[in-house]
């Protein structure tokens, strides 16, 4: 599991590159926010776990923070410490 994640970031990062160089469209400006957000939601989850707090990774989480970014983070935070 933590090698597929280890490939979407590296996807993401070549993304932002290939953005950076040129002029993006909106499908890769999706893509990097989708990415990004599965991204981050792995890293924040990874780093949690160490204390025993973790946001399950499935499809409605990784549209919310794919959606929102980091807000999309810290509600999934939210319900999961309210037990939601």
């Amino acid at each position: 599991m933590t090698l597929i994640f280890l490939a979407l970031f590296i996807l993401l990062i070549a993304l932002v590159v290939k953005s950076s160089l040129g002029q993006p469209n909106k499908f890769l400006k999706a893509g990097i926010h989708i990415l990004g957000g599965i991204v981050g939601l792995w890293i924040f989850d990874l780093v949690l776990s160490v204390v025993g707090f973790g946001i399950p990774i499935n499809v409605f989480t990784i549209t919310l923070v794919g959606l929102l970014g980091f807000p999309g983070v810290v509600a999934l935070v939210g319900l999961q410490v309210l037990g939601i």
